[in-house]
């Protein structure tokens, strides 16, 4: 009986095995993957990461990602996005985030109705006191009258939503570099307080100083003395004084 000796032996092995060789890896199949982040950031990654992988209507996602039990990030997705991925929290490891884990919003409806002389504003509106300067000088004197005040506070990243009688409120806010990153959508009621109309929904950025005006509806069924609701938002200030 003749040996192969072991250059032979190998190189046999390699023939049949290059017979049957193991197909190429599908760079398109789906991966399970942990990553470590800086404490705290999990959430707006997340966030950032369902934004990214979102096509479209009918179309499939680049992937999902989600926050495990321990603090982590773990994403399911195809090796070529994974690599997107990671290069995402190599950036976010370098400069991890310092702003606070969530966001408070200040949301102000006002009926302003046109006046002949310049008049004082109500009460409680001293912080976007020069919202309502910018609207007298673009439509004239107006008598405001404060018809709700709302704060909503919700996690970075996160949806929140808050109900009253009068209003609506829904909100999905996000600090950034830039500011405040919000989608914003706002109902207020009738005067019989049972029909919810002027529906309005937008994206804004806020800095820590701006106060946005989101909207102007008429009132002409209600109050045919030309009064308009104004619909007013800004961010929280901080009682410390320093920037959010």
């Amino acid at each position: 009986m003749r040996f192969l000796h072991a250059p032979a032996l190998a190189a046999l092995v390699a023939i049949f095995t290059g017979c049957h060789s193991a197909p190429a890896e599908d760079k398109n199949a789906l991966v399970l993957r942990t990553y470590d982040v800086p404490k705290g950031s999990a959430r707006a990654v997340v966030t950032t990461l369902s934004d990214t992988f979102w096509m479209g209507e009918n179309q499939a996602r680049l992937g999902r990602a989600a926050i495990t039990p321990d603090g982590r990030l773990t994403v399911l997705a195809s090796q070529n996005v994974q690599a997107g991925v990671q290069t995402l929290v190599d950036e976010v490891t370098k400069h991890p985030p310092t702003y606070e884990q969530s966001v408070e919003l200040h949301y102000f409806v006002l009926r302003g109705k046109p006046a002949a002389s310049p008049q004082p504003p109500p009460a409680g509106v001293s912080e976007i006191q020069p919202a309502l300067d910018e609207i007298v000088r673009s439509q004239g004197p107006q008598t405001f009258t404060l018809a709700e005040r709302v704060r909503l506070s919700s996690l970075n990243g996160e949806d929140g939503k808050v109900d009253t009688e009068q209003v609506k409120i829904w909100q999905k806010a996000a600090q950034t570099n830039d500011g405040v990153d919000a989608l914003v959508g706002i109902q207020f009621a009738k005067n019989d307080k049972s029909v919810f109309e002027n529906r309005l929904e937008t994206r804004i950025l806020l800095g820590a100083d701006r106060i946005v005006v989101l909207g102007a509806t008429s009132q002409h069924s209600d109050a045919p003395d030309g009064s308009t609701l104004y619909y007013v938002v800004r961010v929280a200030p901080r009682a410390d004084g320093k920037r959010p």
